[in-house]
């Protein structure tokens, strides 16, 4: 079942974050920091809405996306990441599209994912274009020497 987050699966969504195999430790505190944002002041006061994927009580995934700053109908994906022991059994997929359902129920017209060029990321690389997403921007040395940013956007409508 995909819900929309509450503060008690924070430490599961960390969790999640830390064992996730790709993300390093300031962006690890990158998803607690803008966690306990939500928690504090909502999903309105601070931009961005969480969603997990339930068994239960356990959380087997999330996303967070909101809307981008200075555009319409513009949202980002900020963060999407599935529990390493449940991979390849749809909660990222279903995670993803409900993220997309509820963009165009807020009038958005364009979901941006943004992802590392590095060997690390082809899964996920590979993910966004199975769910309709186009690579329409590559910087190279983005992130650091040898890790590009690859930007991935999907239309609405």
């Amino acid at each position: 079942m995909i819900a929309i987050a509450v503060e008690s699966d924070g430490s599961q969504i960390q969790a999640i974050t830390a064992r996730a195999g790709v993300f390093n430790q300031e962006e690890v505190e990158c998803v607690r920091e803008i966690w306990e944002e939500y928690c504090s002041v909502g999903a309105e006061g601070c931009g961005y809405t969480f969603i997990v994927a339930r068994e239960g009580s356990q959380v087997l995934g999330f996303a967070c996306y909101g809307p981008r700053d200075l555009t319409e109908g513009v949202f980002d994906l900020y963060w999407i990441a599935v529990d390493p022991d449940t991979r390849r059994g749809g909660v990222g997929r279903g995670l993803l599209t409900a993220s997309e359902e509820a963009v165009q129920r807020a009038g958005g017209r364009m979901l941006v994912a943004e992802t590392s060029g590095t060997p690390l990321y082809v899964a996920t690389r590979a993910f966004y274009v199975g769910m309709g997403y186009t690579a329409e921007a590559v910087i190279k040395d983005f992130y650091s020497q040898g890790d590009d940013l690859v930007i991935y956007v999907k239309r609405f409508g």
